[in-house]
């Protein structure tokens, strides 16, 4: 039984490829072993090429996760500004009324007074009144009887003069309690509304700093989210490229290894069976021919390989597109011998 050179299970022997992992058993004439190695090759850049597919979607993919990841962090920071927006707007719009309602308030207490010295003007004109209507009554009653007049006359001035004094007090002091309270009632009404809206906006900005708090938080929480899923994404991109690196080098040590061996078996073969010594000669000669072209080739190969490796390391860098990648590896691909 054939032992296989890639996992190492030992095979029926009766095909060209590993039953167990599908790697192709070089055996037979030279043309069947350059074939199976061609078509190895070309397997392995089959895979090479979508594996570069692959890690190019998943960089897209990334990307596009990196992208909306920033978009929805603006739109965030959007809707913050604008929720500030409006309540700088409302700030205003509670000043303003601030102001409107300390204007209405001077302006009552301005009416107040000078409800309170109208009041007051109006009492003196009753006193007046009162006065002189006294002092018509006395002249009256003096003419009416003289002698009696004089001392009624003089009773009467003092009594409307005290009455007038009385009433003009009184009305005085009603206009000034009433004006007072009227004042007292619409300074307490204002001192209640006013203490009522201070509260509504205190409220209204607690809970506005609360709610943009409970966003940002989330936001920066969602980010942060994204952000590490998308390292570990490039981790994983990192790590599926340094094994495919590490698998192509390896495979082609092992493709050169048996190259150089079976160039040995064969120039053995060839002098152990030779039939004569001229045959011997050219057959030598033909298999030194054969192996330098082997060799040749396995340069080519290994050329070919390098530059695979670079060509995945510039699309590993972001240098190369995934386009661009498949292009340059079917261009080395062509390049490689049969």
């Amino acid at each position: 039984m054939a032992r296989c050179p890639n996992c190492g299970q030992k095979t029926t022997g009766s095909g060209e490829y590993c039953q167990y992992c599908q790697y192709p058993i070089l055996k037979g004439s030279g043309a069947r072993q350059r074939r199976a190695q061609m078509l190895a090759r070309k397997q392995a850049e089959r895979e090479a090429k979508e594996l570069a597919k692959q890690e190019a979607e998943e960089a897209r993919k990334a990307q596009d996760a990196e992208k909306l990841a920033k978009k929805q962090a603006s739109e965030q920071e959007k809707r913050a500004k604008e929720q500030a927006e409006r309540e700088a707007r409302k700030k205003q719009a509670e000043e303003q009324e601030k102001r409107a309602k300390e204007q209405a308030e001077a302006e009552a207490r301005e009416k107040a007074k000078q409800e309170a010295k109208e009041a007051k003007e109006k009492a003196r004109q009753e006193a007046e009144l009162a006065k002189e209507k006294a002092k018509r009554e006395a002249e009256e009653a003096k003419k009416a009887q003289e002698a009696e007049a004089a001392k009624k006359r003089q009773e009467a001035e003092q009594l409307a003069k005290k009455q007038a004094e009385e009433q003009e007090k009184k009305a005085k002091e009603q206009a000034e309690r009433e004006a007072k309270e009227k004042a007292r009632q619409e300074a307490e009404e204002a001192r209640k509304i006013e203490e009522e809206q201070k509260r509504a906006v205190k409220q209204a900005e607690a809970e506005a700093r609360e709610k943009a708090k409970q966003e940002a938080k989330l936001a920066k929480e969602k980010a942060r989210q994204e952000a590490e899923e998308a390292r570990k994404i490039e981790e994983e991109q990192k790590r599926a490229v340094k094994q495919a690196e590490a698998e192509a080098r390896e495979k082609a040590r092992q493709e050169a290894k048996e190259a150089k061996e079976r160039a040995r078996l064969e120039a053995e073969e060839a002098k152990k069976t030779q039939e004569a010594e001229r045959l011997a000669k050219k057959q030598a000669e033909e298999t030194e021919e054969q192996a330098k072209k082997e060799a040749e080739k396995e340069k080519q190969i290994i050329a070919g390989l390098k530059q695979i490796e670079s060509v995945c390391a510039e699309l590993k860098a972001g240098k190369l597109s995934a386009e661009e990648a498949l292009k340059k590896l079917s261009d080395i691909s062509d390049k490689l011998p049969d």
